[in-house]
């Protein structure tokens, strides 16, 4: 007799199901399990009490690899997609023609205000908003660096788009983002139209006051390039000019303002502008400091380097890729490291206008790494990603001005007295021989076509040898810069102090000038060596002896021969030494 089989037991039926229900889980795979754990989120309640909203957990992603895929499709087969809850920070790299999609649900209770949906990332391919309007056909809304600013639904800094206003049910929106290569973190946040409205005023006065710095800046540079003939000014208006428009760029001032019709440009120009800023800052470096602070290694890799990065940017721009733009971040870096190494060697000779120039850039560097590690997916975009580089280029500004100012001091000062060295004598300050010679020629030929008289007066430190024999030739010629110092005080605006020799002077009174003008400077003059100094050895003073002449003498065939009417006052200067009695000698009057 066969046996009749036993009904399983309780507890076998409840494994058997148990099995049966993971089964089933593991043939509907992991999509409906995602789904199934993430649709719970509540549609966003769009009220009166809401201005803004970020849309960070409170919406779905999903990475639609091929980018293939209609939003109609998408909608039909979401309960099947891997949709996963966008967190705050949410990065990702959208390889090849991948899109990014983004679901979320609203409803508006306040009819009062406009809502509008903003991306806060300029440089976007492509943002496109879908939803079905109350027709049940879809809306959409198109955005981003593929179409000219003039053509968004706002011409904005950032894609901003519309939602629905009706108020009978919540509306579910698409969000469909495309952006290649670079690393896709921008943050969605829903706004009334007045906050948004109210934020951009503000963003647009900062970022007006910034940008108008940079056009001063740049033009005062360029003015003291032309003035003092400095090409570090010209690099710098360079430097600054490039920096503001891959800012402006960056920010999407540019593509709203300056090219609102260049679509083709304003989505290759972050692409060409970063890269070329730090072409730009690398060989402005490297002129500022000059290659001989820098040694031969540095100079050479300066110049190497910045070759390289503008043979990658014509690499990035005939054949973009991943690759392309993974090598022109990388070249940046590299850049930026090799500026920190020309600052530090430059900072270590210790020139106060150097320190300058570093401490001026060191923000830009230090702020320039985080665009870096946002290219190569380590960091999400945020407020100091955007707007980090803006700030320290506002810092940055007025230090390293102010640097190449006391720079362009200094090489001024030096090419002054290069120059100065052709008129004057190095010790003394005065005039120097043959351009005193030459302003004597001048006055004699003025005195006798105008027909009144110069003052020619020829000064001794008649214990200038004594000095050098007691003191030294240090003290010695301490008395002569005294001397000389005397003689400025005793000059005016129009008279000609010139040292003759060793240790004679000659002041040229230009006439019309009287014969007891010149008698009164010649005894000013011994006056004033007669008074004690600080500069001199206890007990000593200047000593002079003075030949007092009134010019042309008429009785005299020197016409107008300067050097013969010096010679004229020497032989009497010769004579006067050997008076110990008189010191001022007046030879014609």
């Amino acid at each position: 007799m066969p046996s009749i089989p036993r009904k399983p037991s309780l507890s076998a039926r409840r494994l058997i199901a148990t099995l049966f229900c993971l089964l089933g889980l593991w043939m509907l795979g992991a999509p409906v399990a995602a789904w199934a754990q993430h649709a719970g989120l509540e549609p966003i309640v769009l009220d009166s009490t809401k201005s803004s909203v970020p849309l960070a957990q409170r919406s779905l992603y999903w990475v639609d690899p091929a980018g293939d895929k209609s939003v109609q499709w998408v909608e039909e087969n979401q309960h099947r997609l891997p949709f996963a809850v966008r967190e705050h920070q949410h990065r990702v790299l959208l390889d090849g023609n991948a899109a990014l999609w983004v679901r979320f649900d609203a409803q508006v209770k306040d009819t009062s205000v406009h809502w509008e949906l903003e991306l806060a990332y300029s440089g976007t391919d492509l943002v496109s908003l879908h939803y079905r309007n109350a027709d049940d056909q879809w809306s959409e809304q198109h955005a981003g660096d593929r179409l000219a600013v003039s053509d968004w639904v706002y011409a904005d800094r950032y894609p901003v788009m519309a939602l629905d206003t009706r108020i009978d049910k919540p509306v579910t929106y698409w969000v469909r983002i495309e952006h290649a290569r670079v690393p896709f973190s921008g943050r969605l946040s829903i706004h009334n139209h007045n906050t948004l409205r109210e934020l951009r005023i503000h963003q647009q006065f900062f970022l007006g006051a910034y940008f108008g710095m940079v056009l001063l800046l740049a033009t005062v540079a360029i003015a003291n390039a032309a003035v003092f003939r400095d090409s570090s000014f010209a690099l710098y208006a360079a430097y600054i000019t490039v920096l503001g428009l891959a800012l402006a760029s960056s920010l999407g001032v540019a593509g709203q303002f300056l090219w609102p019709d260049s679509p083709g440009w304003n989505g290759m120009a972050e692409f060409v502008l970063l890269p070329l800023v730090a072409v730009v800052g690398l060989l402005f470096v490297r002129h500022v400091i000059q290659p001989r602070r820098l040694g031969r290694g540095l100079n050479q890799a300066a110049l190497a380097l910045a070759a390289a990065l503008l043979l990658l940017i014509v690499w990035d721009q005939v054949a973009p890729s991943t690759l392309s733009f993974q090598a022109l971040t990388i070249g940046g870096a590299a850049t930026m490291a090799l500026v920190y190494l020309m600052l530090w060697a430059a900072w270590r000779t210790g020139d106060r206008w150097v320190r300058w120039i570093a401490l001026g850039i060191l923000p830009v560097l230090l702020t320039g790494a985080i665009p870096v590690l946002r290219n190569l997916g380590l960091l999400s975009s945020g407020f100091l990603s955007q707007y980090g580089m803006m700030i320290a280029a506002a810092i940055e500004a007025p230090l390293l001005f102010y640097g190449l100012l006391q720079r362009s001091s200094l090489q001024h000062e030096a090419q002054t007295r290069a120059r100065a060295l052709a008129l004057t004598e190095p010790l003394t300050g005065l005039t120097n021989r043959h351009n005193g010679m030459l302003r004597l020629h001048e006055s004699l030929v003025r005195a006798q076509r105008y027909n009144h008289s110069i003052a020619l007066l020829l000064i001794d430190l008649d214990n200038h040898a004594w000095f050098e024999r007691e003191h030294g030739r240090e003290v010695a010629d301490r008395a002569l810069v005294l001397t000389g110092s005397l003689l400025r005080g005793v000059a005016r605006d129009v008279d000609t102090a010139t040292r003759v020799d060793d240790s004679s002077f000659a002041l040229l009174m230009e006439g019309p000038v009287r014969a007891a003008q010149a008698v009164a400077a010649a005894t000013q003059i011994l006056a004033g060596g007669l008074r004690p100094s600080t500069q001199l050895p206890i007990g000593t003073t200047l000593r002079f002896k003075i030949v007092v002449a009134m010019l042309p003498e008429p009785g005299l065939e020197l016409l107008q021969d300067a050097q013969a009417h010096l010679q004229w006052l020497r032989g009497a200067l010769d004579d006067l030494r050997e008076n110990n009695r008189k010191s001022i000698h007046t030879m014609n009057f």
